[in-house]
């Protein structure tokens, strides 16, 4: 009797076990938005629901956990996924981040995390118009510490400020601190409208645009293979089926990208990126997207 206890109390806990581990895996841990500027967070985080769903077919839906980031350093989510403290981060690519995680390599924004636009000081704005890359070299750029932005900028000559976080650097180009913060065109746009309701002096210049080769992925931990594999399996659908662009032209945070021809006319600064991963193929139009003439 003891041991048909002891037998059915073992298939107690190990179904309960079973259980736990079922539930546990029909969620994802996201970090949350770092702050209110970050108004691109939205765009990414339906980018991945929108993965998950398209991928539904093959394997489990998950639903996404969010887990509160605010004032978290890019340096730091790198960190927790690392750890598979949190399972998916998005980030722009260099080699390290490729060597110690799982990149999946289908470019979230088509390359166009590369083309920069400048916000900056309302009272600074003159002091862009028409500059030589000689000039602007010698001006000061905000970036985030831990960014490959910041070591991509500084390997092409330009002089950086590294800023722990986010929000800081909106604060410190207010205080005039810094020259300029360069920002993604298909974020500083959502990013600035949101910043000015505490910082109303700060502007977009955006008819000179900084371009570097520089891809934002989805990575997962090392030991996450499955889940990289089902995120590449969804946006591969959502590709084919288009329903990414329709995401990309009809979201809040990415609306003023749109149409792509306005981007032809601008000024462009062409950067190096030696940070870049030499397998990335950004030859690959369906991948990859070019402005400029």
């Amino acid at each position: 009797m003891v041991f048909n206890k002891y037998i059915t109390t073992l298939l107690f806990v190990f179904s309960h076990s079973l259980s736990v581990c079922a539930e546990e895996s029909l969620s994802i841990k996201v970090m949350g938005a770092q702050s209110i500027e970050d108004a691109s967070y939205e765009y990414f985080r339906d980018l991945l629901t929108l993965a998950l769903d398209k991928s539904k077919a093959l394997y489990p839906y998950k639903a996404i956990e969010i887990i509160d980031a605010q004032n978290t350093t890019q340096g730091r989510s790198i960190k927790l996924l690392t750890n598979n403290l949190v399972n998916i981060h998005w980030a722009g690519t260099n080699n390290e981040r490729e060597q110690e995680l799982i990149p999946i390599k289908i470019p979230l924004f088509k390359g166009l995390l590369g083309y920069r636009v400048s916000i900056v000081h309302r009272d600074n704005l003159n002091d862009f118009s028409n500059i030589t890359e000689v000039e602007l070299k010698q001006k000061l750029a905000c970036q985030g510490e831990h960014w490959p932005d910041s070591d991509i900028l500084e390997d092409n000559g330009y002089q950086v400020i590294r800023v722990s976080r986010f929000d800081l650097m909106f604060k410190m180009l207010a205080q005039k601190r810094c020259d300029y913060f360069p920002r993604a065109i298909f974020e500083g746009y959502a990013e600035l409208k949101a910043a000015k309701e505490r910082y109303p002096e700060l502007v977009m210049y955006d008819e000179l645009v900084l371009h570097y080769p520089f891809p934002i992925y989805f990575f997962t931990n090392t030991q996450n293979k499955i889940l990289a594999e089902q995120i590449e399996y969804g946006l591969i659908q959502a590709l084919e089926d288009g329903s990414i662009t329709m995401l990309r032209k009809s979201h809040a945070a990415t609306l003023n990208l749109f149409p792509l021809a306005q981007w032809r006319n601008k000024r462009y600064f062409h950067l190096t990126n030696r940070t870049l991963p030499a397998s990335t193929d950004t030859n690959n139009e369906q991948l990859w997207l070019k402005l400029y003439p």
